[in-house]
Formats: C-alpha cells, sequence, structure tokens
C-alpha cells in the first residue's frame, strides 16, 4: 500500500485511526457480538473519537496544517446552541445531557477526516477500505436474501408478499440500505478514477454488489434517498449521470419484482391509511404539533422522537430526523441544523470545483453523492441516530472538503 511506503509515522498513525471508523459496522459487529469486552465493547468508538480528536488539537497547536473551512465554524455554533439547550431544563438533565451526545458527538468526526490527512492517495485508500466493508457486508445481505432468512412480522405490511428483507450483520434492512446506497456511488466515484483495468473492473462489481444488495433490503428510503443523490449529481456535475440514474430506476421499477411491489404499495389507499393510523405520516404529524408546544426551542433534546425519548419515555420513533430535530429544538434547532447539513454539501461541491484533476473530481463527485444520500435519506428515517452512519457522513465530510488542500500540497495530480 502507498501509505506504508511513503508515509512518515506521523501519518501512519493518522491513517490508521480513520481506517478503524470506516471499518466501524465490522469492529462493532465483532466487539459487541462475536468477542465483547467489558468497557471496551460499548465504548470502543469514543476513546477512538478521543483519541483522533487529541491529535487533531496536537496537529492544530504545533503543526498547523494550512487550511480551513466554514464548516467547523458551522459545527462550533451549533454545538454552541446544543450547550444552551441543555441550561433550559436542569430538572431533565441527564436525559438532555444524553440527547446532546446523541445529536452532537458525532460531529467531531469531521475534525479528524478535515486535519488529519494530507495525501490524496490516503483518501482513496480510506474510500476503498469503507467500499471493500461495505461490499463484504452487502454480500453476505444477499446470501440472507437468496436463502430467505426469516425476519421480524413488523418489517412488512401483513399485505405484502415480501417474504425476507435482507439485513446483513447491522440488524436493520434500513440502515443497511441506507450504508449500500452512501457507499455505491462511492465506488462508482473510484471506478471512474481508476485507470488499471482489474482495479476498475473490481469498483464496478463491488458497487453492483451493493446496489443488488440495496434492492434486497426492501429499503423505500433508501431507494429513493439513492435515486435523488444520483439525480442531485446529474443536475449540478454531469447530466449523462441524471439520464443514466432515470434509465436505471424505471428499469428497477418496471423489471424488478421486489422494486416494483414495494413501490407501487406507497399509492395504494391500504398504505395510506394505516401510514396516517399509526406509521410514518402519523409520527410526523404527532412532531409537527409537539414543536408546535413550544416552537422556538422545542421539547428539549432526548425528549421526542429517537433513541434516547424512545428508552426514556417510551416515544416512537419519529422516522424523519429533521422532524425530529424540529419537535425536540424547535424551530431554532432545525433551521440551524439544515443550515449546517447544507452547508457540509456546499463544502463538498465546491471541492469538486476547486480539483483540476479528473480522477480527482470524479472521486469526489462519488464522496458527494453518498452524502446526499445519508442527508436525503433522514427524512424518512433517523439515520443520524444510527452511530456507524452518522459517523460515516461526518468522516466522508471532512475528507472531501480536506482533498483540494492535499491535493494542491501533492500538486494536484491524479491518484494512482
Amino acid at each position: 500500500m502507498l501509505w506504508v511506503k511513503s508515509s512518515s509515522f506521523r501519518e501512519k498513525i493518522y491513517y490508521i485511526i480513520i481506517a478503524l471508523f470506516m471499518a466501524f459496522p465490522v469492529i462493532d459487529y465483532i466487539l459487541r457480538d462475536i468477542l465483547p469486552i467489558p468497557l471496551i465493547s460499548s465504548l470502543w468508538d469514543e476513546m477512538l473519537l478521543a483519541g483522533g480528536l487529541m491529535l487533531v488539537c496536537i496537529r492544530l497547536i504545533f503543526g498547523s496544517p494550512r487550511r480551513s473551512t466554514r464548516i467547523t465554524k458551522q459545527i462550533f455554533v451549533l454545538i454552541l446552541i446544543g450547550l444552551a439547550y441543555l441550561t433550559l431544563d436542569l430538572i431533565s438533565l441527564s436525559v438532555n445531557l444524553e440527547g446532546f451526545r446523541a445529536v452532537f458527538q458525532y460531529m467531531f468526526v469531521f475534525f479528524i477526516g478535515f486535519y488529519l490527512i494530507d495525501r490524496p492517495e490516503h483518501i482513496k485508500s480510506l474510500l476503498a477500505l469503507a467500499v471493500i466493508t461495505g461490499s463484504l457486508i452487502g454480500l453476505y445481505g444477499i446470501y440472507q436474501w437468496i436463502i430467505k432468512v426469516p425476519m421480524p412480522s413488523g418489517w412488512v405490511d401483513t399485505t405484502e408478499a415480501v417474504k425476507t428483507r435482507a439485513f446483513s450483520i447491522i440488524g436493520s434492512p434500513n440502515a443497511l440500505g441506507s450504508q449500500m446506497a452512501m457507499l455505491a456511488p462511492v465506488a462508482l466515484g473510484l471506478f471512474m478514477e481508476e485507470k488499471n483495468l482489474l482495479k476498475k473492473s473490481l469498483w464496478l462489481a463491488m458497487a453492483a454488489v451493493m446496489a443488488a444488495c440495496l434492492v434486497f433490503t426492501g429499503s423505500r428510503g433508501a431507494w429513493l434517498a439513492f435515486a435523488g443523490a444520483i439525480g442531485l449529481l446529474g443536475v449540478i456535475y454531469d447530466r449523462r449521470i441524471l439520464f443514466l440514474g432515470i434509465a436505471g430506476a424505471v428499469a428497477a421499477v418496471l423489471f424488478v419484482p421486489a422494486v416494483t411491489e414495494r413501490v407501487t404499495y406507497l399509492f395504494t389507499p391500504e398504505y395510506m391509511m394505516k401510514s396516517a393510523q399509526s406509521g410514518r405520516i402519523s409520527r410526523w404529524l404527532d412532531a409537527y404539533d409537539q414543536m408546535r408546544n413550544s416552537p422556538l426551542f422545542g421539547a428539549g433534546l432526548g425528549h421526542y422522537g429517537g433513541a434516547v425519548a424512545r428508552r426514556t419515555y417510551s416515544v416512537p420513533y419519529t422516522d424523519n430526523y429533521y422532524l425530529k430535530t424540529m419537535a425536540e429544538m424547535g424551530l431554532l434547532g432545525v433551521t440551524m441544523f439544515f443550515w449546517l447539513i447544507l452547508g457540509s454539501l456546499k463544502e463538498g461541491y465546491n471541492a469538486i470545483k476547486k480539483l483540476s484533476s479528473p480522477g480527482l473530481k470524479y472521486m469526489a463527485a462519488g464522496m458527494l453523492g453518498g452524502l446526499s444520500v445519508i442527508a436525503l435519506h433522514n427524512f424518512v428515517e433517523n439515520i443520524f441516530e444510527i452511530p456507524y452512519l452518522n459517523t460515516y457522513f461526518w468522516l466522508v465530510a471532512g475528507l472531501l472538503a480536506s482533498l483540494p488542500f492535499a491535493a494542491t500540497r501533492m500538486g494536484g495530480g491524479p491518484v494512482d
């Protein structure tokens, strides 16, 4: 590997920290389900985050990397607002603190991705690790679908004929679908960037594996987010991507039975009635009503629509992270959160424009596509409630924002 041959010891340490984050779902599965270790199994990601941030602080104090981004300021502004929210309800301070951690902890991963990587080839290698990890997870999901692994009855409506949904080692078809939808554009970016025919074929094969697994998850939200991300890339980057995406989406709906049934069911009276009574539409309206009770500041961190509220108050998931944020933090909080998410996507788009190498542009476009998937999927799921997907989003956002600086440092040439 390039980083082993040409990197300093310091750069290798930085690389290893981020590589462990890229392997997050596999490490977490091993430590929690196969080889549980007291404290380590539940705190390993927090310890890794703390170690990475310590390295960032040391580098900023003594190394002073020559780079800056408005996203760091936006994150700090939102965190300060979150800290202010803690003072609004001191009676439920423990719940507030847990809610604060759930919302803001993973944003700090952005700083690790942005400040610790200086070489484009390191970024490529880290993305490759995430894609390989995702492909292996996806292969297992495809295997589950082929052998029709039993699934909980609540994963499909009783009127649907779906027999199984892939969930791999993740345990949730919606989370798995989001991961596959995020990493498939990244794999396609690596495919377009690659010059070696064998490696090019491998990246394309991995993208195909993750696309197939995405279908077998039966996650309509992930499908829609993937289609939306492809459409967004087509509009802002290359219209050919848009046309191919439309053709692929139409073909999937028309000729893939698993997609046809799940998508067409969305437009049936049965779905609309059940969704309005106790499904997504009902939970979205409840979140809106909760915001109306306290429109400016909301119910408080950890008090509505997420994992903390479910554990503490038995409140169901909102299945829309932005409405969950609106219910908990009011119009002020959700506005600032949107400001940060849109700022991250805009920074990714600006990174593409700053790059001169066509290969790096393709790689960056794949990263932006992956970020767009997560941002869009949060409209119909609480994707940021899933630690590894939240980590992936902010880590890739940081790496993408750092790519123009890394390319300039190395002369801006293509990655081999």
